[in-house]
Formats: structure tokens, sequence, C-alpha cells
């Protein structure tokens, strides 16, 4: 993959603009007396009059060339006189071209007023491709978020800026920040999408039993632009990346010294500070720092601070005559809550069950530091630690351009993480009364007690009489909670390289690259089983069953099982993979991009067998019966190796407007985590490299006032071997299960669109339309929707801006989804607006936002009874997040 040092090892801030020399067409010799010289200066602004800071402006034939300042003002020194084209070029605005005289020993003077270019479609990219190139000519469907789209999204996690990208049809925050879900065209989900960091995998697999890639990545202001590449020929430029890649692009420091700071405040208790700023550390030293430190007691909150933290990114580069040399590093020290699913009624037009609100949380401040005994002693439960990413990552990078069209690129890594996990997860929600009923039968069928003649006492563990017993259960709505409090201890380890060598010739560019990763995975899971009320951060309860002179407590301390499932095991994963493709130049309009990929992985597991232990040997005490360590193990190795292979067309009718076509075979491997709990090798051996066949086509057209590009995809998705919990409803435990599925089949269309409606305003869309369906395999149901997957998605923003004041207007829309398509149950649809109004303040480079999320308090529903079968008059359902109003000061120098 042609990562971004190649294309900003001397474009990004030092003058050398190489994108743009290869978008410019032959070199042309100045003409002018050596010795004489003059300089170039001038203003960069937008069709507004804003000043618009980073772009590139280039002297073509003198192969010079400057970066406009925060002001926009920009200068070339040191010009030879002679005539010369100069060039101005920044990503979201069209590139424009002038020609200029310059003089010997004088300055000329040359403003640039760019006109914007939404969809980017000039916008250079570098991700899933051999060579830069501008997005227009890209055989593959490709989008680009810069760094003012992200702040315009106001996004409340790191998947949630993709709903600028079409083609996902799941990206959404319900759960917190970290560990979401995300779906890639009905039939890929999070697992399917690789996320880089200036290349390089942020994990060399992307999804793991209770972590996912955006556990290890935060947004700030050190992010100069996302480049999302889907589909397709993804899967060439990343290990194990059929259905996307997402490559954040860092600020690595320019010519001159330049930052941004910035503070924010939100409603529910946010605060937040982000600090960015590089530059040179002599002639030919660049160096960036920056990163972020916030506290958020939670938009939904759990009783206790939740969310803390924050993520330090630095890197310094060495620019050497054919190339550079860059070392960078990322520490996290972050504390994310995560949010499970919340009660509702009423399916079609879901609410709150009542006493629960719409800033509420199943979580509470009664699960903190609390233990519970175990065989070995007492595990304590550290719930307030969340979703806790502590890791720290160290890369070198290293590009070198030589003679005759060769390049050389190198990227190795190292990443350490100490990763955690620890919610309050409800199972079911049911009245009291049938809670308690429901023990009854268990206990008289295991012959415990008479059902007839028993009675039973539900009280809440910790609060109390002004006696000082345990006051009775008497929550308004009646309606008590099963769940379970987990804690989860997940260290992570890895080592990546990742090697290019490139030749450029007149047919177009060869390209050889090579990747080897090794990563381990520590796994210990502690779950235990609670009951608690339904209300905001909930109130342990207590359930006793007495049938004359035998009393048995059902739950202790709020607690069913103090530990229902354990899992110890460790593994390692080794991955080796080469790709071999190439650009060639078929015709002067026509190009063709062809690559395939094989990989190599070799997996090996070792996992503790578990037995029952009863603590106390008391039958009457069933809360004490744990899953624990028998202290043997087994030891599971595979070895799997499969391939991908991309043809893609694109052919450039005019400037304006290009036709592509694309067909691939991809892979996807098992991650190391499912052979952990598989059981024996005969179920490890059910585990296969998951395949994809994708083909798809479109148009990319701009003319003066709006663009739009429109592709057509289908996609066929087989081998699916999956695995997860269950829970059983009666007794409360975990099990895990493994499910083989039938081929999954999606088609349908994506569209982006951009508008200038008139001076200022400008519209910014995109949509997703299809149908996810189960295909070979599924007999009678080949046809069927799969579950969770919207026929409509899609996001319409509206700016309005002046070269002060800037206003936002942007409305997400997600359509209906069967949450369970056997039954017919159907999550209804939903939408939500964001609006934003901003104020750049005269010549201080100081300006002011606010935001409104989830202005209308839209509680759009995710995952409707994950965990459950059939329709209930109280279900569970995961919301999207209410509403915050966020206000934010920056002050870019």
């Amino acid at each position: 993959m042609e990562k971004n040092g190649f294309v900003r090892k001397a474009v990004c801030r030092s003058g050398a603009l190489a994108a743009a020399f290869m978008l410019v067409g032959a070199i042309v010799a100045p003409s002018g007396a050596e010795g004489q010289v003059g300089s170039v200066s001038g203003r960069i602004t937008d069709e507004e009059g804003a000043p618009l800071a980073g772009a590139n402006v280039a002297l073509v034939e003198a192969r010079r060339g400057a970066v406009s300042r925060t002001n926009g003002d920009y200068a070339v020194d040191s010009v030879a006189a002679g005539s010369y084209t100069i060039e101005a070029r920044l990503i979201g605005y069209r590139a424009q071209r002038q020609l200029i005289a310059v003089n010997a020993g004088e300055r000329t003077t040359l403003d640039f007023k760019l006109k914007a270019d939404p969809l980017k479609l000039e916008g250079v990219v570098v991700t899933g491709t051999q060579t830069p190139r501008i997005k227009l000519q890209a055989s593959q469907a490709v989008s680009i978020l810069t760094a003012k789209d992200l702040t315009q999204a106001s996004p409340r996690s790191t998947t949630e800026i993709l709903r600028y990208v079409p083609g996902f049809t799941r990206v959404e925050s319900s759960g917190g920040e970290v560990n979401e879900n995300i779906s890639m065209r009905g039939i890929l989900g999070v697992e399917y999408v690789m996320f880089m960091e200036d290349g390089l995998p942020v994990f060399p697999t992307m999804h793991t039993f209770f972590m996912n890639a955006d556990n290890l990545f935060r947004v700030d202001e050190n992010v100069e632009r996302v480049e999302v590449v889907r589909g397709g020929s993804s899967a060439l430029f990343g290990s194990n990346t059929p259905g996307a890649i997402v490559n954040f692009i860092n600020k690595t420091g320019g010519a001159e010294i330049a930052g941004e700071l910035k503070a924010t405040a939100g409603t529910e208790g946010l605060a937040r500070n982000d600090l960015n700023f590089g530059g040179p550390l002599g002639d030919r030293w660049r160096f960036n720092l920056g990163g972020f430190y916030r506290y958020d007691h939670g938009i939904r909150d759990p009783g206790y601070p939740g969310i803390r933290g924050g993520q330090f990114k630095g890197s310094v580069t060495r620019l050497l005559d054919s190339g550079y040399l860059r070392l960078s590093t990322k520490l996290i020290d972050d504390h994310n809550q995560f949010i499970l699913p919340l009660p509702f009624v009423d399916p079609g037009h879901p609410r709150y069950v009542s006493g629960f609100s719409d800033y509420g949380a199943m979580n509470t401040n009664e699960g903190l530091d609390v233990r519970v005994p175990i065989p070995t002693g007492e595990l304590e439960l550290p719930l307030d630690d969340g979703l806790r990413t502590k890791g720290s990552w160290l890369t070198a990078d290293l590009g070198l351009d030589f003679a005759q069209g060769w390049k050389l690129q190198n990227g190795a890594q190292l990443m350490q993480d100490e990763q955690g996990w620890n919610a309050i997860l409800p199972f079911d929600v049911m009245p009291a009364g049938a809670f308690a009923q429901q023990e009854l039968i268990r206990l008289a069928r295991a012959g415990l007690i008479d059902s007839t003649t028993a009675s039973y006492r539900l009280y809440y563990t910790n609060h109390f009489t002004d006696f000082g017993g345990h006051a009775a259960f008497d929550t308004p709505n009646g309606l008590v909670s099963t769940g379970g409090e987990w804690h989860v201890e997940k260290p992570l380890t890895a080592f990546q390289d990742q090697l290019q060598i490139k030749k450029a010739a007149d047919f177009g560019t060869l390209a050889l690259g090579l990747y080897f990763a090794n990563y381990t995975q520590t796994n210990r899971w502690f779950f235990t089983d609670i009951l608690t009320d339904v209300r905001d951060n909930p109130r342990f309860v207590d359930l006793v069953i007495t049938d004359g002179t035998k009393t048995i407590d059902v739950t202790k301390n709020g607690f069913r099982n103090f530990l229902s499932n354990y899992v110890n095991g460790t593994g390692q994963s080794t991955i080796v993979s080469g790709v071999l493709g190439s650009e060639l130049k078929l015709h002067d309009r026509l190009r063709a991009d062809v690559g395939a990929r094989w990989e190599y992985d070799d997996f090996v597991q070792t996992s503790e067998n578990t037995t029952t232990i009863d603590l106390d040997g008391n039958p009457n005490t069933p809360y004490d019966r744990e899953t624990w360590g028998d202290g043997t193990f087994r030891h599971f190795s595979r070895n799997l190796d499969d391939w991908a292979a991309s043809v893609g067309l694109n052919y450039k009718v005019t400037d304006q407007l290009a036709l592509y076509a694309l067909g691939s075979r991809a892979y996807k491997m098992p991650a190391l985590d499912e052979f952990l709990v598989a059981g024996a090798q005969q179920a490890v051996e059910l585990f296969e490299p998951r395949r994809t066949r994708m083909v798809e086509g479109g148009v990319k057209y701009f003319p003066e006032r709006f663009g739009f590009t429109v592709n057509g995809f289908y996609g066929v998705l087989k081998n699916i071997v999956g695995q997860g919990a269950v829970v059983d409803t009666t007794t409360g435990r975990i099990t895990w299960v493994i499910r083989t599925s039938p081929e999954n089949v999606s088609y349908g269309a994506e569209i982006e669109l951009s508008a200038r409606v008139v001076k200022g305003l400008s519209l910014l869309g995109n949509a997703t339309l299809l149908k996810a369906e189960l295909g070979k395999g599924a007999g009678a149901d080949i046809g069927s929707w799969i579950n969770g997957v919207p026929a409509l998605i899609g996001n319409l923003a509206a700016t309005y801006s002046t070269a002060r004041v800037g206003l936002l207007a942007d409305l997400h829309y997600v359509g209906k989804r069967y949450s369970d398509f056997a039954t017919g149950t159907r999550l209804p649809w939903y939408a939500y607006s964001n609006f934003g109004a901003s104020y750049r303040f005269p010549g201080a480079g100081l300006s002011a936002a606010v935001d409104l999320l989830n202005a209308f308090q839209s509680r759009g529903l995710e995952e409707g009874n994950p965990r459950l079968t059939g329709a209930r008059p109280v279900f569970l359902a995961r919301p999207i997040l209410p509403r915050r109003v966020t206000a934010s000061v920056r002050l870019d120098f």
C-alpha cells in the first residue's frame, strides 16, 4: 500500500509537492538568467473569503512550493526570474492553476480563491492504490474525510464518522465511544473492516472477543484526513480486509510551527482539551505532537464517573535526499463506559418502561468494587474501569526513492495493550412476581422445595429500613432484570512489518508487498449473574424462598451466581502475506488495476478446562456453585492459507467524468479468539477462511456546481461460522455456542452527492439502498432478509458559511430492520438531527462553536433483544445516545 509518507515526504509542509507534480504534465525549464531571483506570495481563501490553511502551492517548473498558513498566506522565496505555472491544491477544494511571471528583485503577488470539492474527487488518494492518484481516477469506491469533515460530523465515537461514507449499513454510537458495531454492505461486519493508522493496521486482526479495532484508536486534532476504500480491492492492501479499509492519516509537521488548541465542554459532565502542534527542527527535521484528555460523567449517567482518560501521539521525521525516515509513538490510557440494551415497551412506537428516563442507564454504582468469593479467594469487580485501553505503539517508517522509478517503503511497529472489559449486561426484564414463580418452579423440580407451600420475599440488597433491616422491594414498575456483571482481562501484544517495493515504467507501475505479523492474546473471563430492579441506576435485589423451616437464598448480595462462566487461555497467531499488483495504462484515458494476495496464518491456542465447584457444598445456596478451572488444558493448533484477487478498470471520459468497474475474490481468516472456547479439536476444524466475491461498477462526475458518485454492487459471503454467548433464561448461566450460517448475499447501490445551492449554502449527502438476504444453504429461507440490515440508510448535511459564520444542519436516517425475521419482529425506522454554529473571530485565529446533537431526542433502536427470542411485552434494545449540547473554543496558530 502507498502510505502517506511517499506523498507527503515533501508534500506536506515541506514545499516540494510530489503529488501535485505527478498531476501536472511535462516539466518545462523556466527562462531567466542564473542568479536573478524574485519571490511569489499571496493568500488562499475559499469562495466566501475565509482563509484556508494547509493548502499546497507549487511553482511547477521550478519544483518549488509552500504551504499556506493559518491566515491563508503563503510565500515562495528565491525563485529564478521567468514564467511559471503555479498551482494551489487542498483536499476538499478544486485545484486551481494560473500562469505567472517572476521578475528579478521583485515580489509577485497572486491570490487564490478555491472552489469547494465536497466529494474530494480531485483529492489525492494514497490508500488502496499502487500509486497516489486523484479520487476521480480510482478504480474502486473510495471516500475522503478531511479534518474539517471530522469537526463537522461531531462524532460521538470513531465509527460514527463513517455515516458520511456510503456503503456502511450500521454506524452508530449506542454502546458508547468504543467497541462499536459497524457493517459494510449489509453482510460484512466489523471483523471485515480494517482500521489503519498511517497505512498499518491498528492490530493485526480487527475483531476479537470483547475488543473491536476502534478500541485502539481515538480521533483527535492530530488526524489530517481519513481515506476509506470500500469492498473490492481493499483486500489487496490489508490482511483480512474484504469489507473496507479505514485509514487514519496523521499530521507530521511542516516547514513552520503551526497547531491547534481546543477546549470543549458539554452537558452531562463533559470536559475535554485537545492540543496538536508541529513544525521544523532544523532544515531537515520535522516534528508533530498532540493528544487530548477528557472527563465525561456519561451521557447515560452510570452513577459514577464513567469516562476518563486520553491519548498522546508524537512523531519525528528526518527528510532525506531521496526520501524520509519517521519515528512515531502513540500512548492511550483511557476508560469508557459500555452501554448495553435498555428496557422498552411498545415495539411499534418504542418508549422506556416507567421509571426509566432518556438519560438512564442499567449501570449502577452498586456494582462498584464488589467482591465475590471464588475457589482461590476473592474476585474484585472493577466496574468503573469500564472498557479500559492502556496501550503503547512504537512505529518506524522508511520511504526511499531510487533511480529509474524504483521506490521502497517499510513500516514496522511494536504494540502492547492491557485491554479490559467491565460492564453490567441486562439479560431479561420481567415482573418481579413472574421471576419469583420461575425460581419456585425450578427449585421444586430440583426437589428442594414444595412449590405449593413455599413463599418468597424480595428485598433490596443495599437499602435498609429505619430499623436496619433490608427494605422490601417496592419499585413502582414492579420489574426486575436478570443480568450479569462481567470482568474481562485481555492483555495484547503485536509486532508487524510491512514492506513495499515499486517500479514505475512507461506502461504503469508494478508493486510487490510483503507483510508479517505476530500477535498474542491472553483471556481471563469472569462472568457473574446478578438481579436488579429496573430504574435509572438500578438497585441490587435479593430473593429468599421459604418452605416451612427451610430457607433458600436464591441470590446473595444481589448475585444469582458468584461465577457462572470462567475462561482462562492464551495464544498467538503468526501471519505471513504477500501481494503482487500492477497499475496499467491501457490508454490515455483507460487505466487498469490488477493484483493478487496470498496469506498464511498459524494459530496456537491453550485453554484451561473447567469444572463446577460448590464453595460450601450446600445445595440450598445455589449462588455459589461456580465454574472454575481444573488445572488441565486443551492445546490447539491450526494452519490456514487463502488468497484474494482483484481486477479494476477506470475510464476517464472527461476531466470531470469517469467510469469504473471492479471484480474481486477475497477472504477473512478466523481470529485467534475463535479457538479459545471452541471445545474439541473437531470444533476447531469447523473454522475456515470466510470468503467473499464481489462485483461493482459506477460513475463519478463533478461539473461546476454539483457532483455525484453512484455505484452498484453485488456480493456473496461464504463459509460463515460464528460463536457467542447465549443466556439460559431459567438458570441465568452462560453457554457458548458455535453456529454455521448459510451464504449471505447483498446487492444494491451507493450514492454520494453534493450541490452548491446558492452562495454560501451547500448540500452534501450519501445513501445506501440494498437488500441483504440468506443465500445458498438456507433451504426454504433463501431470499429472507438478514436481521439488522435496513433497506435504506443515509445522511444529509446542509452547511451555510461566510468568512466568519458557519451553520450546519445534519440529518441521519436508518430504515426499518428485522430484529427477528422468523417472527416478523422489526425495529422501526429512526432519524436524528444535529445542528451546529461557529464563529471565527477576526485576525486572531480564534473560533468558537456550539453543537446540538440528537436535537429532537430520537430513541432510534439498535440490537433489539440481542440475547432473547420471540416477542415480549417488555423488551430490551439499545437506543442511540440522547441529546447533548457541546461548546468549544479553538485557537489555530
